[in-house]
């Protein structure tokens, strides 16, 4: 976290349940509102104490719950969201095991552990993460976007996870993991790209005593679950990567219908899917239209057919998830036996 935690103009205006024209009105109305301290003319920022304290005093800052106190603090624009979450779910999971948390480093950090250990104290320590993670989920500045959980539920059912292993080598926030989990799967692993959402998806997971793992890797360069299988994978990979690896891995085993075209970095992901299922296993992927009918796929499409691999192509209404334009699909596949 940043050692001046700012916050925005919107944000101001969310903070004391006002739309921004108020905030450009107090801005003009009162001198001794605080004046910004970074930012640029046109998205000034503003320190988060100076502007709460001159709420207080206006009698305009509504009482905020203690897991809405604790998420201005946490997640101030510019800063890491993630990072600050992991921080204080690392402290939370230390709590549930009965351990003694470390003492955090970040004076900043260390100033919010009042709050963390009363949301624990209300809530429980995996309550008290949940209410974190539904603000660090909501649309914000520095936070990814993450799968939806209706569209993740359907993926997990489409599988068929109950009571398997699942396997997510895209993992991001953990959406689709933590889907399986609802679905009743027996354990779950991912990999992710990005180390902050590694820990959470991880932390998520150890919260609930869920046996598995998440790792920190580029699943198509540096597969970390490279020659185990799993009863289901479930994933929304990176759409439109231009440098994924097609160089290096031109003749990977994985690549068990073809050789997978530099241009179609989205059948890499569905090839490393169906190489981590075990025979039987179902794989759901959600996938950008153009995949299925991109003209340096066909070959590999084609095979999939020919296999009885490829299941079904679900299209889906325009918003269902991000990029919220474009009508995405769900293609689900299942490894044929031996």
């Amino acid at each position: 976290m940043q050692e001046t935690p700012t916050i925005t103009a919107a944000e101001i205006a969310r903070l004391a349940g006002v739309g921004r024209a108020a905030v450009s009105n107090w801005r003009k109305r009162h001198g001794d509102f605080p004046e910004p301290v970074g930012g640029s003319a046109t998205s000034p920022e503003f320190d988060l104490a100076q502007v709460e304290r001159w709420l207080h005093a206006q009698g305009k800052l509504p009482e905020l719950a203690t897991a809405d106190r604790l998420w201005r603090h946490l997640a101030p624009a510019g800063a890491s969201p993630a990072a600050g979450l992991a921080a204080v779910g690392a402290r939370l999971l230390a709590r549930q095991r009965g351990q003694r948390p470390a003492r955090p480093a970040d004076p900043q950090l260390k100033a919010l552990l009042p709050d963390v250990d009363a949301l624990a104290d209300e809530l429980g320590p995996q309550g008290a993460f949940d209410a974190l993670w539904r603000r660090f989920s909501a649309p914000g500045p520095g936070r990814p976007f993450a799968t939806p959980d209706d569209i993740a539920d359907l993926m997990a059912g489409l599988a068929t996870v109950a009571g398997g292993s699942v396997l997510d080598p895209a993992a991001g926030t953990g959406a689709t993991l933590r889907a399986a989990v609802r679905a009743g799967c027996a354990s779950a692993y991912g990999q992710e790209l990005d180390p902050d959402l590694t820990r959470l998806a991880g932390l998520w997971l150890a919260l609930r005593d869920v046996p598995g793992e998440v790792t920190t890797g580029d699943s198509l360069r540096a597969d970390d679950y490279s020659g185990r299988t799993f009863d289901a994978v479930v994933c929304h990979p990176p759409f439109g990567a231009s440098n994924w690896g097609d160089e290096e891995l031109g003749h990977d085993p994985r690549w068990i219908v073809g050789t997978t075209p530099r241009t179609e970095p989205e059948l890499a992901w569905v090839q490393h899917a169906l190489a981590h299922l075990r025979p039987g296993g179902h794989a759901v992927l959600l996938m950008p239209p153009a995949a299925a009918g991109r003209r340096p796929g066909r070959r590999i499409r084609a095979e999939l057919l020919r296999r009885g691999v490829l299941r079904a192509v679900i299209a889906l209404p325009a918003g269902a998830a991000a990029p919220h334009g474009v009508p995405l699909h769900l293609w689900v596949l299942r490894r044929p036996p031996a």
